[in-house]
C-alpha cells in the first residue's frame, strides 16, 4: 500500500498513514515532509478510513507515542518506578535506532507545538536533556533508586576496609542481547579498582555515564529532531517540571483519593498540621497540585488505578508524610521513597507559603538518600 503526504497551496498538508504499520509509514511520511508545512495545521488520515480532522490527529498522536515504547524497537527503558522513560542503553540493537530516536524528537516537538499532551512521562534527567540542563548525581533516584542508594552509602561511608569485597572498578557490566559488554568508564577502568581515595571520581563518572555519555548519541539524535520543530532558545525558558506539564498535560489528581493513599511517619491523620495540608492540596490549583506530586514522587503522572499503585524502587510504595521538627525549614522529599518531609508548622498560613516555595522552586528539596 502506498502511504501519501499531499499539500496544494494554502490548504493543510494531508499525511496519510497506515494502519498496520503507523511506525513506519509516520516515520517516512514525517521524515519527507517539510519542516515549515509540519509547524502548520496539518491533517492526518488512516488510509482507507474516511475520518479526518483533529480527532484523528490527536489519535494519530496517541497510537504513534505508545508505538515508539514498543519494546520490538528498543528505544525507550522504563525506570524502576515503572512509569517513566529514557533512553535505552542497547538501542542499537536496532540498526536505525539514530533515525528512530530523530523522529521520536520531531513527534514529541510537534505535540507540544500543536498542544496535543502525551501519555509519555520521561525521567526528569531527560527532561533536563530537552532543556540543556546538567544532570547530576542526585538524577540517578529517577531512573534506579536502589542504585541511587548505594551511590550514596559509597559516598557517605569510609570503604577502606572494604575496598575488595566491593569488588568494584572503574567500569560498568552491560548485558546486550544475553551478552556482556564491559564499558570503561576512563582509559584501563576495568582495571582501576575503586578505593576511598578515588570513589567521588568514580560516582561522578559512573552518573556521567548511566545519565548521559552511555546515550549521548540517542540524545543528540532526539534534540536533531526536536530542535527542527521547536528551537532550543524556546523551551530554555523552562525548568524540567514545567516541561513535562506542557507535554503531557496537566494531570486530574484526586485529592481524596491521594489523602486516602497516605500513611505516617511521627504524624497522625487528625495532626492539626495533616488537617491543614489536606485543606491546602484541595484548595491549590490543578497545576500547583501536580508540582506538589512531582516534588514528592518526581512525576506528575497518578498510577492507573490511582494513589493505591504508586511505585517506588520498582514496588509498590505509598505516599509518606514524615516529621520534621525543624519549622524554620522548607518541605523537601525523597521522591523514590514517595516521602514528603513536612515540618510540624504551627498555623496554616506559614505551611501554605512554605509548601508553595517548596514545590515551586524546590529542585534544592530533594534529598539523595
Amino acid at each position: 500500500a502506498v502511504v501519501s503526504t499531499q499539500s496544494t497551496g494554502d490548504q493543510d498538508t494531508r499525511i496519510t498513514i497506515r494502519r498496520d504499520d503507523v511506525f513506519n509509514s509516520s516515520c517516512s511520511q514525517i521524515n519527507s515532509t517539510n519542516v515549515e508545512d509540519l509547524r502548520k495545521n496539518f491533517t492526518i488520515s488512516f488510509e482507507g478510513d474516511q475520518g479526518i480532522g483533529a480527532g484523528v490527529r490527536r489519535e494519530w498522536f496517541s497510537i504513534l507515542t505508545n508505538e515508539m515504547l514498543n519494546e520490538d524497537y528498543a528505544l525507550f527503558t522504563h525506570s524502576n518506578d515503572g512509569m517513566t522513560f529514557q533512553p535505552s542503553h542497547i538501542s542499537d540493537v536496532q540498526e536505525d535506532h539514530l533515525s528512530y530516536f530523530r523522529f521520536a524528537g520531531i513527534i514529541m516537538a510537534l505535540s507540544l507545538y500543536h498542544h496535543n499532551v502525551i501519555n509519555i512521562h520521561f525521567t526528569k534527567s531527560f527532561y533536563k536533556h530537552i532543556l540543556g540542563i546538567p544532570s547530576d548525581y542526585t538524577d540517578v533516584q529517577s531512573i534506579d533508586p536502589g542504585y541511587a542508594n548505594s551511590l550514596q552509602w559509597l559516598l557517605d561511608n569510609d570503604i577502606s576496609e572494604f575496598e575488595n569485597d566491593l569488588g568494584l572498578t572503574f567500569s560498568e557490566d552491560q548485558v546486550v542481547l544475553g551478552e556482556t559488554r564491559v564499558v570503561e568508564l576512563k582509559p584501563g577502568g576495568a582495571g582501576i579498582p575503586v578505593t576511598e581515595a578515588n570513589k567521588a571520581e568514580y560516582v561522578e563518572l559512573i552518573t556521567e555515564y548511566k545519565m548521559t555519555s552511555g546515550i549521548r548519541p540517542q540524545i543528540n539524535s532526539f534534540l536533531e529532531g526536536f530542535n527542527t520543530i521547536v528551537p532550543a532558545s524556546l523551551v530554555a525558558i523552562f525548568s524540567e517540571n514545567e516541561l513535562e506539564l506542557l507535554m503531557c498535560g496537566v494531570p486530574n489528581i484526586d485529592s481524596v483519593d491521594w489523602q486516602l493513599n497516605t500513611v505516617y511517619q511521627n504524624y497522625s491523620e487528625t495532626d492539626q498540621v495533616i488537617v491543614w495540608f489536606w485543606e491546602i492540596v484541595t484548595e491549590l490549583s490543578p497545576e500547583d497540585r501536580a508540582l506538589l506530586l512531582q516534588f514528592s514522587t518526581g512525576s506528575s503522572k497518578v498510577p492507573l488505578g490511582g494513589f493505591a499503585g504508586l511505585q517506588g524502587s520498582g514496588e509498590i510504595v505509598p505516599f509518606t508524610i514524615s516529621r520534621v521538627h525543624d519549622v524554620s525549614k522548607l518541605p523537601t522529599a525523597s521522591t523514590c521513597f514517595n516521602l514528603l518531609k513536612l515540618p510540624n508548622y504551627k498555623c496554616k498560613e506559614t505551611l501554605s507559603t512554605m509548601l508553595r516555595v517548596a514545590i515551586k522552586y524546590g529542585a534544592e528539596g530533594f534529598d539523595f538518600v
